[in-house]
C-alpha cells in the first residue's frame, strides 16, 4: 500500500477547523430559536396562534422572522456543502474513492431523518439533507465557477414563482383540519397519538389539487437545499472559509453587500405581510442574510472579538448532529402533552428565554462530553456507518 492509498479515516479533533465548528454552533443556536416557535405552537398552527399574540409576543415573532427565520437553516445547509467538499478533498489526498463513502453517509443521514421525523418531531431537515445531498456527487469535482453557475441558476429557477403578483389566493390555502389535528395531538394526546398524527398527517387535505401542491413544494424545497449545498461547496472550493485571514477583503465585501440586501428583502415581507414578498424573502432574502452572517462571523472570529463566545459555540458545533436531535427531544418533552404539556402556554418571550437556557446547557454538556470523548454519540454512529469500520469514541 503506497502513501496515496493509506487507510482513510475521519478527521481527528485536532485536525478540525475550530472557526467552522463555532459557525456550526452559531447555526444551531439560530435554528433552535426559530424552531422554538413551532415547538411551542405547532408547525401548521403557529399562524393561527400568532393572530392572538399580544404586542410583546408579536414583536418577538417579527424580530425572529427578520433576523433568524429562513437564515439559519441555510447556514447549516451551506456548511453541509462545505463539509462535503472537505471530505472529497481528503479522499483525493489519500487516493481513495469518494462516491461510495459519501453515498453511505447520505443514506445514514436520511435514515436518521426518518426516525427523527416520525418518532420525535415533524420539523426535521435531515431526511431532506440525506436525499438532496446525493446530488452533490454530480458536482463535487467541478470547478468553482461551474458550481456557482449551477447554484445561481437553481436559485433563479425556484425564484420564478416570486414574480407572480400576490392576488390573495395563497392566503386562501386552507390548513384548518391539519391545525385542529395538530393541536389536539400535541396539546392533549399521548405519545402514541402524536406518533399517529405524524405518520398520517396530510397538510393539504382540505385543498383542491392538494397532492400537486405537496409535490410542487417538496421539489422546490429540495432544489433550494441543493442550491444552498452548492453555495457552501463553492465557498469551500474558493477557500474563503478555510483561510479567512487571507480573504479579509472578500469577506468585508460579502458582509457589506449581502447583510443589508438580505435584511431589506426580509424586512419588506415582515413589515407588509405580502405573500409574494414572503416567497422572495424565503428564496433570496434568507440566504443573502446568511452570507452576510458567515462573512461577519469569520471577520469577528479572526479579529479575536467575542473569543469566549465563539469557543462556546464551537463545543456545540463539534457535535452538531447530536445537539440538533437532542434539541428536538428536549423541546418536545417540554411542550407536548406527553411531557410537561406547555404547548401554547408560555408565549414567545418566555420561550426565547428557555431557548437560551437550553443552549447554555448544551454548551456545558458538549464541553463535558468532549473532555472524555472524541465525537458526539450520533456523530460516532454516523462515522462507523460511513467508514465501515469501528471508530474509537474515547479521546486518545
Amino acid at each position: 500500500m503506497n502513501e496515496r492509498q493509506e487507510r482513510f479515516t475521519p478527521l481527528e479533533p485536532g485536525e478540525r477547523l475550530s472557526h467552522v465548528d463555532s459557525l456550526r454552533g452559531f447555526a444551531l443556536f439560530g435554528i433552535l430559536l426559530v424552531n422554538s416557535m413551532y415547538f411551542q405552537y405547532g408547525m401548521f398552527s403557529f399562524e393561527r396562534f400568532a393572530e392572538t399574540f399580544r404586542t410583546a409576543d408579536s414583536s418577538v415573532a417579527a424580530f425572529l422572522s427578520l433576523f433568524f427565520e429562513g437564515s439559519f437553516y441555510p447556514l447549516f445547509s451551506m456548511l453541509f456543502g462545505f463539509g462535503a467538499v472537505m471530505i472529497w478533498q481528503r479522499t483525493q489526498e489519500k487516493g481513495r474513492s469518494f462516491g461510495g463513502l459519501f453515498f453511505r453517509r447520505m443514506v445514514i443521514l436520511a435514515f436518521l431523518g426518518l426516525l427523527h421525523t416520525y418518532l420525535i418531531w415533524d420539523g426535521d431537515i435531515l431526511l431532506t439533507y440525506g436525499l438532496s445531498g446525493l446530488f452533490l456527487l454530480l458536482f463535487i469535482k467541478c470547478k468553482p465557477a461551474t458550481i456557482l453557475g449551477w447554484a445561481v441558476g437553481t436559485f433563479l429557477l425556484i425564484g420564478l414563482p416570486g414574480l407572480i403578483p400576490d392576488d390573495g389566493s395563497i392566503g386562501d390555502m386552507d390548513f384548518t383540519t391539519i391545525q385542529e389535528q395538530e393541536i389536539s395531538a400535541l396539546s392533549e394526546g399521548t405519545y402514541t397519538d402524536a406518533l399517529i398524527y405524524r405518520v398520517t398527517a396530510d397538510p393539504f387535505q382540505d385543498m383542491e389539487g392538494g397532492y400537486a401542491v405537496a409535490v410542487f413544494m417538496s421539489i422546490f424545497m429540495g432544489l433550494q437545499i441543493i442550491a444552498l449545498f452548492l453555495t457552501g461547496a463553492y465557498l469551500a472550493k474558493k477557500g474563503w472559509i478555510h483561510r479567512p485571514a487571507e480573504h479579509r477583503r472578500t469577506l468585508i465585501r460579502i458582509a457589506s453587500i449581502f447583510f443589508p440586501l438580505g435584511l431589506t428583502l426580509k424586512g419588506a415581507y415582515v413589515f407588509t405581510g405580502n405573500n409574494q414578498l414572503e416567497y422572495l424573502s424565503m428564496i433570496f432574502g434568507g440566504p443573502f442574510l446568511t452570507l452576510g452572517y458567515i462573512a461577519a462571523f469569520l471577520l469577528l472570529h479572526q479579529a479575536g472579538v467575542f473569543a469566549r463566545l465563539f469557543t462556546a459555540f464551537g463545543y456545540v458545533g463539534r457535535m452538531a448532529l447530536s445537539n440538533y436531535l437532542s434539541q428536538s427531544v428536549i423541546m418536545t418533552l417540554l411542550y407536548f402533552n406527553y411531557g410537561f404539556g406547555l404547548f401554547a402556554e408560555l408565549g414567545l418571550i418566555i420561550g426565547t428565554f428557555i431557548v437560551i437556557v437550553v443552549f447554555v446547557l448544551q454548551i456545558l454538556a458538549s464541553r463535558w462530553w468532549l473532555s472524555w470523548f472524541a465525537y458526539g454519540p450520533v456523530e460516532w454512529f454516523w462515522r462507523v456507518g460511513t467508514y465501515m469500520r469501528p471508530q474509537s469514541l474515547k479521546r486518545k
